[in-house]
């Protein structure tokens, strides 16, 4: 009997190798597991992001909305609210997420459940409560003029301010769990051994809780600012005409003029200027994480 033979005729026992194409088998084990999710996201957005795409090219919509003014001026508004909006909600998330970090379990409790509170009311009633604050005889006015800061209601509502604001307490959740989950993974030994070694607390801020949390805080920024491209109801309740944003002119073209190509147009914009700035975002927070390492 050849070689061949007895080795095709040799049982594989438990101890046996593997064959050559058992890597293969798996290889291909992982593309039936992800079929269910790539079909789901054929159908559910591949499908209609090209039929958005091919609608966006008839009728020389790109040219037609891009010369139109109110559309310029609402792509800068979009980006400005949204930068601005960005900070201020990763600033404030950030130091939450800092008390948080800190509290004690009952206290983290407490302070996770307000955190939480604007997912458990729409939006719609967020920006109206808001809008009752922030009016000439609401109570944010009429606090800053019993204490003597104003003698007159301020206009807080209807402006650029208000839409930041309604923005921001939407948003804060979700740069408060990004940035918490980053602190929570720092080590906590690390802050004891450097106040052993004499550092102050803002030594030990500055050297080490701060750097460790920075891709929790590039995450909260990268996802508030995607979030915040797309409000649509902020700024129609507390924004002025002059405050509108791309999402809205987008709602203008679809049912005021039914202009759907000029919608769809406006809408592939969004969604290339987003990209583009979010690949620039995750370029410089590489280039700086490397140049940290070195």
């Amino acid at each position: 009997m050849s070689n061949a033979t007895l080795e095709r005729t040799r049982p594989r026992g438990r101890g046996a190798p593997p064959s050559a194409d058992a890597p293969r088998r798996r290889r291909s084990g992982w593309w039936l597991l992800l079929a269910p999710i790539l079909a789901f996201d054929v159908v559910l957005f591949l499908t209609p992001l090209g039929k958005l795409v091919g609608a966006s090219f008839a009728d020389n919509a790109y040219q037609r909305v891009l010369e139109d003014p109110l559309v310029v001026r609402a792509l800068v508004n979009t980006l400005t609210i949204s930068l601005a909006s960005t900070v201020v909600t990763v600033v404030l998330g950030y130091i939450i997420a800092m008390v948080l970090w800190r509290a004690g379990t009952v206290t983290r409790v407490i302070l996770f459940a307000v955190v939480l509170l604007p997912f458990w009311t729409g939006i719609l009633v967020k920006n109206f409560a808001w809008a009752v604050l922030l009016q000439d005889n609401g109570m944010v006015n009429a606090f800053l003029q019993g204490i003597g800061l104003t003698g007159a209601p301020i206009p807080l509502l209807h402006n650029r301010f208000a839409v930041i604001v309604g923005m921001v307490h939407c948003l804060l959740p979700y740069a408060v769990f990004p940035i918490f989950s980053s602190l929570a993974s720092i080590d906590d030994r690390l802050g004891l051994a450097a106040r052993s070694l004499g550092a102050r607390e803002g030594a030990v801020f500055r050297r080490i809780t701060l750097p460790l949390s920075m891709p929790g805080i590039s995450a909260a920024g990268l996802l508030v600012f995607i979030i915040s491209t797309g409000f649509f109801i902020t700024p129609v309740v507390m924004g002025g005409p002059g405050d509108m944003m791309i999402a809205n002119q987008i709602d203008y073209y679809a049912r005021q003029l039914t202009d759907f190509s000029g919608a769809a147009a406006l809408a592939v914009i969004l969604t290339v200027m987003v990209s583009i700035l979010v690949a620039v975002y995750q370029r410089v927070l590489k280039a700086g994480g490397q140049h940290e390492d070195n």
